[in-house]
């Protein structure tokens, strides 16, 4: 297997030759230009019966950034797959609508296939007010709704239903279909896994009754759509779940699926959602973390028929590890899905050797998976262009009327995407940054065990600003005075923010510091302080000591459970208050899910205290209003404070009153995350 951090790491990154990547290829009759593919993922651009210009848009930017394959996620095949994030594609009434969008991306020159999928158990009964289906009554892991077992006709109309929806995605002008899916717990893995099975008729029991709907559904598949289109199918390597099958049995399914002759390429994923952080692994994972196990899959599809194209994906976000992928033999092609979320242009930035202008997914999942499972639009904490293609994307940043001389202040992200974005445009820029180097608080993200790639967004803005020649000046804190003497044009506002001295969110619960006796005599100290170490900053490190209590004050992201996860691997004795139940409640299940298991498997685990706010202090012991109930923790070193920030904008009204045209971004604005702070940095660069 390759070594990532070898392959980023070459002193030269743009003298890199490409020997895997950009040989053409074909699937079928289906020529692809190179091994770079999308595979299919909800964007909520378009659902339902509509598919808007903005999802045609995304596709074309990502097609015209030199992809060789694009697969386009599901049409739900049967109105009982219904969901909020679903395309019809049981309807002959999208056909038109589905070309308009495949004889788009085909005028920018590549082909795109789409997904044909039923749920089955994996989803809610929300929307179609219909019992779930599956092969058993064992209820989802996720939703814990309890589905219906399908009784013999069901099966038959279901299945059926997937011919259609084929034949539908082949009219609507797509290359090919791919069945979804044999992986992750949906419809047909469901059948296929004894996790989920527990048949005792002809499609349960052994592994030839669980493959029996597989193979019946690829004949009626083939049936309507002839045996020259392709036809692919996602398959698992692993279901990483108790009662599940691994990747030897796994491998043998892939055999006997090439040996069908009906299937013309696999996809390889892993997990169900019991370990959903296989399913979407996050930064947390390793990078190429399924190579290995879709090069054992590729060797026993290769040995029944070698005409199969196995796919693999799984964080492989820099286009020289895709190409050792390919070299090992892993894969015939490579997915970068989220990597072409960043960054459409990856394909062409490679082959041109403009490897450093790369914008590499650090796998936060944030802008993506996070936003999408909360129902809203797909968007990338990287890239300020996803979903926004038409107004931000490909050839939209336009040089500005007149040259103006633009203070940038604050070097965080908001304000280094600023003044990216401004100098792009032909602005003379000048940026100031209060502390001794750039980044602003992603500094202190980074040092949060599986949060360590937050370190590329700030290396790609540093080497950006380098590029577009802007004056970076570090340790200078900028008065009113100090923009007087500059005389900018326009201010960029991006001064962050920082942690009060009391939580925050206790605010909104009725709590003040005068409603906690003592808290003046305790040892507080904020997140950024004890992260302080290894950053290279003008803050003074202060050690918490060996026992400690973390606060999150209802942020419920990374910061507080982080905080405490990184505070107790160091070996010291911590206990987390939290005002709800769930540690970083407000993070994705993919990303929980490994979180949540590696925060109890510590040598010495985080003590947890839900539903919990101070009640009184007698330093060095907090007592704990926890749950109805209160508690006392004793003998404390200190308490860390890691919940909701303040904005720090304090020269905003001189500035306004002097007249400047001032742009607030990022915390200073209101505090929130990195995909904020960057998005709202390069709009405001573009009104400048």
């Amino acid at each position: 297997m390759p070594d990532h951090e070898a392959v980023l790491d070459d002193e030269e990154p743009n003298a890199y030759e490409f020997q895997r990547l950009f040989e053409p290829t074909s699937i079928g009759d289906v020529d692809l230009r190179n091994r770079l593919m999308m595979t299919g993922h909800t964007t909520n651009y378009a659902k339902g019966r509509e598919i808007d210009q903005q999802l045609i848009d995304y596709y074309v930017e990502r097609a015209e950034g030199g992809i060789g394959l694009i697969v386009m996620a599901y049409l739900a095949n049967h109105p009982t797959a219904q969901t909020g994030s679903a395309i019809v594609g049981w309807d002959e009434e999208m056909i038109p609508k589905l070309r308009r969008l495949t004889d788009a991306v085909h005028e920018a020159g590549i082909p795109i296939f789409c997904q044909n999928l039923h749920y089955g158990r994996q989803m809610t009964s929300l929307l179609t007010e219909q019992p779930l289906l599956s092969a058993s009554d064992v209820p989802g892991p996720v939703n814990r709704e309890m589905p219906r077992e399908m009784t013999h006709d069901e099966i038959g109309e279901i299945v059926e239903s997937y011919a259609r929806t084929a034949e539908i995605i082949k009219r609507g002008g797509f290359d090919g279909v791919e069945i979804h899916s044999g992986y992750g717990g949906y419809f047909l893995s469901q059948f296929l896994s004894p996790y989920s099975n527990d048949r005792d008729d002809e499609y349960g029991g052994t592994l030839e009754n669980r493959l029996r709907i597989v193979f019946e559904t690829l004949e009626a598949v083939r049936d309507r759509v002839g045996d020259e289109y392709v036809v692919g199918f996602q398959i698992n390597a692993t279901d990483a779940a108790p009662g599940g099958m691994d990747i030897g049995e796994y491998s043998d399914v892939a055999r006997r699926l090439a040996a069908t002759g009906q299937v013309d390429y696999l996809v390889v994923k892993a997990g169900t959602y019991q370990k959903q952080d296989y399913i979407i692994p996050d930064m947390q994972h390793e990078q190429e973390l399924l190579a290995p196990l879709a090069k054992d899959v590729r060797e026993a599809v290769k040995a029944e028929n070698p005409d199969v194209t196995v796919a693999t994906t799984g964080r492989i976000t820099d286009p020289r590890a895709a190409d050792r992928v390919l070299q090992e033999e892993c894969a015939d092609l490579v997915s970068m899905t989220r990597g072409h979320i960043a960054d459409p242009a990856i394909a062409e930035k490679a082959k041109d050797g403009r490897l450093d202008e790369l914008i590499e997914c650090m796998g936060c999942n944030q802008g993506c998976i996070g936003r999408v499972y909360d129902g809203a639009e797909c968007r990338c904490v990287l890239n300020p262009a996803t979903g926004f293609e038409a107004e931000r994307g490909r050839g939209t940043l336009k040089p500005a009327d007149s040259v103006r001389n633009v203070l940038v202040v604050g070097g965080g992200p908001a304000g280094m995407k600023a003044a990216e974005v401004a100098a792009r445009r032909g602005h003379e820029v000048a940026l100031y940054e209060a502390d001794e180097t750039l980044g602003g608080q992603v500094r202190f993200a980074k040092e949060l065990e599986g949060r360590r790639e937050f370190e590329k967004p700030i290396l790609w803005l540093r080497e950006a600003l380098e590029r577009e020649g802007v004056e970076a000046r570090t340790g200078v804190e900028v008065t009113p005075a100090l923009v007087e003497e500059v005389d900018p044009d326009a201010v960029v506002l991006a001064t962050g923010s920082s942690q009060p001295a009391f939580p925050r969110g206790y605010r909104g619960h009725g709590i003040t510091v005068e409603d906690v006796p003592g808290w003046a005599d305790a040892r507080v100290l904020s997140s950024t302080v004890v992260l302080a170490p290894n950053v290279e900053t003008s803050l003074d490190y202060r050690d918490p000591g060996e026992r400690v209590l973390v606060i999150d004050d209802g942020e419920d992201h990374w910061k507080g459970v982080g905080t405490a996860k990184h505070l107790a691997s160091e070996g010291r004795d911590v206990h987390f208050a939290m005002i709800g139940g769930d540690p970083g409640g407000a993070l994705t299940g993919p990303t929980k899910a490994k979180l949540h298991r590696e925060l109890f498997d510590l040598d010495n685990p985080v003590s947890l205290h839900a539903f919990a706010t101070p009640e009184r202090i007698d330093w060095p012991d907090v007592t704990l209003h926890e749950a109805g109930q209160t508690e006392t923790v004793s003998d404390l070193d200190s308490v860390v404070l890691a919940g909701f920030h303040r904005a720090d904008d304090g020269i905003r009204s001189s500035l306004e009153s002097a007249g400047y045209d001032v742009s607030i971004v990022g915390d200073a604005l209101a505090p929130r995350t990195i995909m904020e702070a960057i998005h709202e940095g390069e709009v405001a660069a573009r009104k400048l």
